[in-house]
């Protein structure tokens, strides 16, 4: 029994250890750098209000999914790509939204980017999370197509970008 114990501990300890991805042992090359670049991208445009460029980074059939939990309970909500669209341009909060160590796996013309990031509303930290985005190559250019993310105003551990910059 005790040996049956030992060996089922060594066996979740090493699946365990797979499954915990470090991205700086995870090969980079132009795809995975494309793909990051175009999360990247569609960051910028949340942080600067771009409408424009958001809508050029985005399948516009594509949907997004938030899960939130508030005073125990969860919400789960969704919008399409478009509305996402028409509500970044039409935002007059200051937003700021980091991303870290992301795992980017694709096959030919399919990714799913998946990171954790912070997001700041009018110069103060509002929430953490995890984001997992869907990308598909169409035209050889990367669109995101779906994505989901969780905020997380209470479960977060220091961002290793450091504290908030202050953009003014």
């Amino acid at each position: 029994m005790k040996i049956c114990l030992l060996f089922i501990t060594v066996i979740y300890t090493v699946i365990g250890q797979q499954l915990k991805f470090d991205t700086t042992l995870l090969p980079s090359d132009a795809t995975t750098d494309s793909i990051k670049h175009v999360v990247n991208e569609l960051l910028d445009a949340i942080s600067t209000s771009d409408s424009s460029k958001a809508a050029k980074l985005v399948l516009k059939e594509g949907h997004v999914m938030r899960v939130s939990q508030r005073s125990g309970d969860k919400k789960i909500s969704f919008r399409s790509n478009r509305t996402f669209i028409e509500q970044t341009g039409s935002r007059t909060a200051e937003i700021l939204e980091r991303m870290w160590n992301p795992v980017i796996i694709y096959r030919g013309d399919i990714a799913v980017a998946w990171t954790t990031y912070d997001l700041h509303i009018n110069g103060k930290f509002s929430h953490c999370g995890a984001e997992t985005f869907n990308l598909v190559r169409k035209d050889n250019t990367w669109l995101i197509s779906d994505w989901a993310y969780t905020v997380e105003p209470n479960n977060c551990d220091e961002s290793p970008l450091g504290p908030y910059p202050n953009k003014k």
